[in-house]
């Protein structure tokens, strides 16, 4: 197999995460609206260390090549963003 087919099987997950992550938008936007409602803050520390803990477990169980580090770097970003449409 050459680049060209490892390049298409990336463009193919690269939707499919596009598409998640918009899903996961619309929740947090949902969720938003609950905590605007309710009073709650849009940031809430101990929710996000939780899913940065379970994401760093869940790296270091699969062992693949991303560190479990590194995917708590990526859902840190992923959770930073999300928090904007909580607004």
């Amino acid at each position: 197999m050459d680049i060209a087919y490892w390049r298409k099987k990336i463009d193919e997950l690269e939707n499919n995460l596009i598409e998640l992550l918009n899903n996961r938008a619309n929740y947090a936007v949902k969720i938003g609206k609950i905590k605007k409602e309710k009073g709650l803050p849009v940031f809430d520390a101990s929710r996000e260390q939780e899913i940065l803990e379970r994401v760093a477990a869940k790296a270091k169980a699969c062992d693949g090549p991303l560190s479990p580090e590194s995917m708590a770097r990526i859902f840190q970003v992923i959770m930073t963003e999300t928090r904007q449409v909580e607004r």
